[in-house]
Order: structure tokens, then sequence, then C-alpha cells
């Protein structure tokens, strides 16, 4: 009677892990999908991962959207790269100042002059919140 115990045991078992197999084909089946479809699977979610940049849109409108000019370029991961553009002969120069979401500021350098353009890049930490264009007498 012992014996055919043992005997049972051994087949619950194999069953146990065949349904353990199973159940592992099926994790991998559906990993390989999310994979296949460029879902990245990760068992920590991070607001930023590494090697991977955060980028915003550093826009004051076109041409056409303010009398002194306008300003564009992008903020990733807190380095600022743009270009400010004087698009109006009226002793006015153009520049674009930057707020985070701390309440802080960053202004880039002014483009003096019809036509003119000021490229600026720098460096801010924190989150961007939205961008101003702002002008001087000149």
């Amino acid at each position: 009677m012992l014996r055919a115990k043992s005997i049972a045991a051994r087949k619950i078992d194999k069953k146990e892990e065949a349904m353990r197999k199973g159940k592992m084909i099926l994790v991998a089946a559906t990993l390989g999908a999310f994979c296949s479809l460029g879902v990245v699977v990760s068992p920590t979610a991070q607001a930023s991962t590494p090697g991977v940049l955060t980028c915003d849109v550093i826009e004051t409108g076109g041409p056409d959207a303010h009398a002194e000019g306008y300003a564009d370029g992008r903020i990733c991961d807190g380095n600022i790269t743009g270009t400010v553009h004087d698009t109006k002969a009226d002793g006015r120069c153009p520049y674009v100042r930057l707020h985070f979401n701390d309440g802080s500021s960053w202004d880039s350098p002014w483009a003096g002059g019809n036509g003119t353009k000021a490229n600026f890049s720098g460096y801010h930490p924190g989150a961007y919140a939205w961008a101003e264009l702002r002008s001087i007498s000149c």
C-alpha cells in the first residue's frame, strides 16, 4: 500500500510539472509578443530610463505669431538648445524666457536687428513648464 501511494504521488508531481512547463511557455510566448510589438516589460517602472532622452519642444509661435519675433528649440534632460529670431525692425531685441515647474527661469541671449537670429544653449535642471518671448530696447 505504501508503494501505491508513492506511484500516485509521482503521477501528481508529473502533472504539476507539466502544468508549470505549460505556464512557462505561455509566459514566454506572451513576453515574446510584447517584445515584437516594441513594448518593454520591466519589473520596476522608472521616470527616466538611462540612455533615453526626455525632450520637450520650445515654441513661441512662428514668424507671424509675435510682433518682435519667435523662438524655437528643445530641452532634453536639462540641456537647452534653440534659436531666437528677430522678425521686425522696431528697435526691440527678442529673447526667450523658459519657465520651470519649481518657479525658476532661464533667459536666452537676445537677437538684435531685423532678420537676425541668436542661437542659444545652456543647462537647467528640473521640469520645463513653458516658454515666453520677451524683448528689450536695443
